[in-house]
């Protein structure tokens, strides 16, 4: 089928994240609901946060059994309802979840679930939230039945401009990017720095990039945060507007990012001027320091009582 054939791709990004419960997750978090409503305004591709099948925990907290309990591998309940969501209403979905590797490694993963059973996963490479998260060591770019080159880019990925210049050099034509604030705490930088980023990330690749981000407190509550669209110069085409309406939608036209001028520059790109950027020695930039794994914070698990003596000892006098 030529691209010509294919209707343009209309996206929504939907910064909502749910509580996990029972096995049949997808249903108790109203995932098919919203598919389903989205079937309806003929969306083919729904982008949830990161970490949007984990809640409202503040995993920055957690101890490595506890992140255990949160994960499902792959081919867990979680996913698997996803995908029968996916399949009764034909929108693909974009979910995060703690992934749980056949090794018993733990990722920050998020999967794009495709109707007809595909599963296309990436692995944050910058794992910020807890030590006890493996990095990630892929940037990949799959094909998808609209013709467009898709790749994932969870949270912090986003920071470093060269992971999303990656994407694009191996052709990703949109950038999905799902995130998570952690308000009041974590390594993530001030969220509006972000917000302004992604649109550079799109116009400086010549791609789209959906950003769908939800917001955890201190509190244990996870709200909505911004859900935007960028298009491949750079402009905002899709906003959410409020916190009674966060939704952004938009069409995505893959021939838009091809005859960007970002892509001819793209294809005037001189690699040989760039071996500075694969210099693995220390570098210098001023008072930056390097990102590090974060400890874990310490926190009440309850009260044990304590009890001190102080007993005096009177010495005979000679």
């Amino acid at each position: 089928m030529s691209n010509a054939s294919v209707a343009p791709l209309r996206v929504a990004a939907l910064p909502f994240a749910s509580s996990p419960a029972a096995a049949e997750k997808a249903s108790f978090l109203g995932i098919a609901e919203r598919l389903g409503e989205l079937a309806r305004e003929h969306v083919g591709l729904a982008v949830f946060p990161e970490m949007s099948l984990v809640g409202s925990a503040r995993v920055e907290r957690l101890r490595r059994g506890e992140l255990e309990a949160l994960s499902e591998p792959l081919d867990g309940p979680s996913i698997a309802a996803v995908g029968r969501a996916v399949d009764a209403t034909g929108v693909a979905a974009g979910v995060g979840w703690i992934e749980r590797a056949n090794d018993g490694a733990l990722y920050n993963s998020y999967v794009v679930c495709m109707p007809g059973g595909a599963r296309h996963v990436h692995r944050k490479v910058y794992p910020t939230e807890s030590p006890h998260l493996r990095s990630g060591g892929l940037f990949e770019v799959f094909d998808t039945p609209w013709g467009i080159k898709m790749s994932i880019l969870i949270g912090a990925d986003n920071y470093m401009p060269e992971n999303a210049r990656v994407a694009a050099v191996k052709g990703a034509t949109l950038l999905v990017a799902p995130h998570r604030s952690n308000v009041g705490g974590g390594a993530a930088p001030q969220p509006d720095w972000f917000v302004r980023a992604m649109p550079a990330r799109a116009g400086d690749n010549g791609m789209f990039a959906v950003l769908s981000d939800a917001r955890a407190d201190a509190r244990g509550t996870c709200k909505p945060g911004v859900a935007l669209i960028a298009d491949p110069c750079g402009a905002v085409i899709a906003r959410g507007a409020s916190a009674d309406c966060p939704v952004a939608t938009a069409s995505i036209d893959p021939e838009l990012a091809r005859q960007s001028d970002a892509r001819r520059w793209l294809a005037a790109r001189k690699p040989e001027l760039y071996a500075s950027l694969m210099a693995s020695e220390t570098q210098s930039y001023g008072d930056a320091r390097p990102w590090s794994p974060p400890e874990r914070e310490a926190c009440a698990r309850g009260s044990v009582a304590i009890s001190f003596a102080v007993v005096g000892r009177k010495r005979p006098t000679r």
